[in-house]
C-alpha cells in the first residue's frame, strides 16, 4: 500500500505525545498515529496497540527520549524490533535510509520564511520522501504551494485546533492533518 492510500483512509492523523493519549487515539476515527513523544521503552507497546487496531504507526525520531535521531541503526530497530510503519524526520540522510530499508519516510519541514519554503521544496524534490509534513500547518498559502509543486502527500501539522482550520488546510491541498487536538480525531471526510 502506498503512503497516499494509507493517509487517504482518514483525513486526521492522531498526533500523540505520550501513552496517556494513546487510548483516545486508538478509539478515534484516525487511521494513523504520529508518535511525537514518550520514551523508547514505551514505543513497542504504543506501536503494537496501534497495529492491533489496524492503525498505522509513525515515529517522529527527534521527539522520542532514548532513541538516537542521528544514526541508521535506529531505523532498523524501529522496523525490525518495534514494527513501525514509518518515520518522520527533518534529517535527509535518514529519509534516504528509511526508504532503503522499507519504512515510509515523511520529511518534516519547518516553514519559517520564504527561504525555508524554497529550500524545503528543493530538498523534498531531491530526497523523494513518501510525504512531506509541514509545520505550521495552519497556513493555507504555503500548503497550496507545496501541494501544487510536489507530487507526494502533504501533511499539515501544528496549530490546527478547530474544524474550520482543518477544512482550510485540506481545501488548500493537504492530503491529511497531523493534530494533537483530540476533539478533531473523530473527523472524517464526511464531516469536512
Amino acid at each position: 500500500m502506498t503512503l497516499l492510500h494509507r493517509l487517504a483512509q482518514s483525513p486526521v492523523i492522531a498526533a500523540i505525545r505520550s501513552e496517556d493519549a494513546l487510548e483516545n487515539a486508538l478509539a478515534s476515527e484516525a487511521a494513523n498515529l504520529f508518535i511525537m513523544g514518550g520514551a523508547l521503552g514505551e514505543l513497542s507497546h504504543m506501536v503494537q496497540a496501534a497495529k492491533a487496531r489496524d492503525k498505522g504507526a509513525f515515529i517522529h525520531l527527534d521527539l522520542i527520549r532514548g532513541l538516537s535521531s542521528t544514526d541508521k541503526e535506529s531505523l532498523a530497530f524501529l522496523r525490525e524490533q518495534i514494527g513501525a510503519d514509518g518515520i518522520i524526520t527533518p534529517k535527509s540522510h535518514l529519509i534516504k535510509e528509511a526508504k532503503r530499508i522499507g519504512l515510509y519516510a515523511i520529511y518534516h519541514l519547518f516553514i519559517l520564511d520564504s527561504h525555508a519554503l524554497s529550500s524545503g521544496l528543493a530538498l523534498a524534490r531531491s530526497l523523494h520522501p513518501d510525504a512531506v509534513e509541514i509545520m505550521p500547518g495552519a497556513i493555507p498559502k504555503v500548503i497550496g504551494r507545496l501541494a501544487e509543486e510536489l507530487e507526494i502527500p502533504v501533511v499539515a501539522s501544528g496549530l490546527i485546533q478547530t474544524k474550520e482550520e482543518a477544512v482550510q488546510a485540506l481545501n488548500a491541498g493537504a492530503t491529511a492533518l497531523s493534530v494533537s487536538e483530540q476533539a478533531l480525531w473523530g473527523l472524517t471526510f464526511g464531516d469536512l
